[in-house]
C-alpha cells in the first residue's frame, strides 16, 4: 500500500471518529423509546448482518475489489426512524462484524470500511434532518427520504472511489465512473431500490418491529437466490478460463492470450457504454474466441515455430467457423456469443474471414474482439519480433482504423486511454481481493 493511500484511509477513519465525538457531545435529537426503539435497532442490525453475509463480490475492471450488499436497506430504515447516533452505530457495528468477523480484513482497510460507512450515514442523516427528519409524514417523508438515500450512496461511492484509485494508482474519476456505472446506472438503481426501505419505516410506525420482519425477510430470501445464481455464473467463468488455458498450452506464445483479450474487451465494452448484459457476452465470447483451435486438425500448425505456408494459413483461418460450430452445439451458449466467435476475424473493410462481412454488419462484440486480438498480439513477444510498446500499438491501430478495425471503437480506445488502463489491469501482480471496499447496492 502506497503512502498516499495509507494517509487517505487514516484520514477517513479520523473524520469518522471526530463525527462520533461531536454526536456524543450534542446527543440524539430525541430519546430512544424503550423497548420499542431498542428492539427496532436490534432488528436493523440483525438484518444488516444477514445481508452482509449474503453480499456479492464484483469487479471494478478486471480485479475483484468491491462487494454489493443489501445492507443499505436496514441502514436507510434506521437513519429514517432513529436518531443519528444510534442509527450510525448500527451501520458501524454491522460493518465491523462484516469486515473483521466475516471477511477477516486487514486492520487498516477494515477500519476504513467501517469509517466510510459511518461517514456516509452521518452525511445522509444531516441532509434528512435539514429537511425535517422523522417529524415529517405522508408524502413529505418520501420527498425527504430521496435526498437521504442520494447522500448516503454518493458519499459511499466517492470515498470508495478515491481509495480504489490511490491503492491501484489509477484515476479517481475512472474508479468513480466504474463504480457509479455507465451513465450513473448503478447510482440510479441504488436510489430506486432504496425506496423499499420506506416500506418497513411506514410499517414500523404502525406495527413496530413486526412490520420490519414482514418486509425485509422476503428481500433477504430473494437476495440469497441471486447470490446462488451469481456464484454459479462465476464458477462457469472460472471453468471457461481453465478451458482456454488448456487450449493455449499447445502454443507457448499464446499462453494467457484469451484471458488478456477478455480483459481488454471488457474495458472497451465499458468505455463505449454497453449495458452489463452485453459486457458479459463480450467477455464470454472473448474468452472463447479461439476455442476452435481445440480441434486436432490444428495441432501441427499451432506447434510450428516459423511462418505458415498458404495451405496452412487457409487451414488456420477455419478455426473461427469451427469454434462457432462447437459452441452452437451447446444449448447454454447464447447465439450472440456464437456469432461473435464466428466473426471475430472479419475486417471492417470486408476483407476478413470467414464470411467477408463489413462495417456494422459485423456483430459489435466481434469488432471489439478483432481489435483486442490484434492488440494483444502486438503487445506480446513473437519468435520473429519483440513486443511493441503501447505508443507503437496505438499508432498501428490508428493506421488500420477504417480498414481492419472499426474507427468508432478505435477513437474511443484512444480518447479514453482504455489501452493503458487494461494493460495496467492485465499486468497487476496482485489484486484487491483483500480490500473488499464496501459499496451497498
Amino acid at each position: 500500500m502506497n503512502g498516499k493511500a495509507r494517509l487517505y484511509l487514516l484520514t477517513v477513519i479520523l473524520i469518522a471518529a471526530a463525527l462520533y465525538g461531536l454526536s456524543w457531545i450534542y446527543g440524539p435529537s430525541r430519546p430512544l423509546e424503550y423497548p420499542r426503539d431498542w428492539v427496532g435497532l436490534a432488528f436493523c442490525a440483525i438484518f444488516g448482518i444477514l445481508a452482509e453475509a449474503m453480499a456479492v463480490d464484483f469487479r471494478v475492471g478486471a480485479v475483484r475489489q468491491a462487494r454489493s450488499s443489501l445492507a443499505f436497506l436496514p441502514f436507510l430504515s434506521a437513519l429514517t426512524l432513529f436518531p443519528t447516533l444510534p442509527a450510525v452505530t448500527v451501520i458501524a457495528l454491522v460493518s465491523a462484524i462484516s469486515q473483521f468477523g466475516m471477511r477477516r480484513a486487514q486492520v487498516l482497510k477494515g477500519l476504513f470500511n467501517v469509517a466510510q460507512g459511518a461517514i456516509s450515514g452521518f452525511a445522509a442523516s444531516a441532509v434528512f434532518l435539514a429537511l425535517g427528519g422523522s417529524n415529517v409524514a405522508d408524502w413529505r417523508l418520501a420527498l425527504a427520504f430521496i435526498p437521504l438515500a442520494c447522500s448516503f450512496f454518493i458519499a459511499n461511492m466517492l470515498l470508495t472511489s478515491v481509495a480504489v484509485a490511490w491503492l491501484r494508482e489509477t484515476s479517481v474519476l475512472d474508479s468513480f465512473l466504474q463504480i457509479v456505472g455507465p451513465g450513473g446506472a448503478n447510482l440510479r438503481y441504488d436510489v430506486f431500490a432504496s425506496s423499499l426501505a420506506l416500506v418497513p419505516v411506514v410499517l414500523y410506525r404502525d406495527h413496530g418491529f413486526v412490520g420490519v420482519i414482514l418486509v425485509i425477510t422476503p428481500l433477504l430470501l430473494v437476495r440469497y437466490s441471486y447470490l446462488s445464481l451469481h456464484q454459479l455464473i462465476d464458477q462457469n467463468k472460472d471453468l471457461l478460463r481453465a478451458l482456454v488455458r488448456a487450449i493455449e498450452t499447445r502454443d507457448p506464445y499464446t499462453s494467457g492470450h484469451s484471458v488478456r483479450v477478455a480483459t481488454l474487451a471488457v474495458a472497451i465494452a465499458q468505455d463505449i457504454g454497453l449495458p452489463k448484459r452485453k459486457q458479459n457476452y463480450v467477455e464470454i465470447a472473448a474468452l472463447l474466441h479461439d476455442i476452435g483451435k481445440i480441434d486436432s486438425a490444428y495441432a501441427e500448425v499451432l506447434s510450428k515455430p516459423y511462418s505458415l505456408n498458404p495451405e496452412e494459413r487457409r487451414l488456420i483461418q477455419t478455426h473461427a467457423a469451427r469454434g462457432a460450430e462447437i459452441l452452437q452445439a451447446m444449448s447454454s451458449v447464447s447465439s450472440d456469443v456464437v456469432l461473435s466467435v464466428r466473426h471475430h476475424h472479419e475486417r471492417y473493410d470486408g476483407f476478413g474471414y470467414p464470411d467477408g462481412l463489413a462495417g456494422d454488419s459485423i456483430p459489435l462484440p466481434a469488432r471489439i474482439i478483432m481489435l483486442c486480438d490484434s492488440i494483444d498480439a502486438m503487445l506480446s513477444d513473437r519468435p520473429y519480433r519483440r513486443a511493441l510498446s503501447i505508443a507503437e500499438v496505438q499508432n498501428e491501430i490508428a493506421r488500420c482504423s477504417g480498414t481492419q478495425f472499426d474507427p468508432s471503437i478505435v477513437a474511443i480506445v484512444v480518447a479514453k486511454g482504455t489501452l493503458e488502463r487494461a494493460v495496467a489491469l492485465i499486468g497487476a501482480e496482485i489484486g484487491l481481493g483483500n480490500l473488499e471496499l464496501a459499496t451497498w447496492a
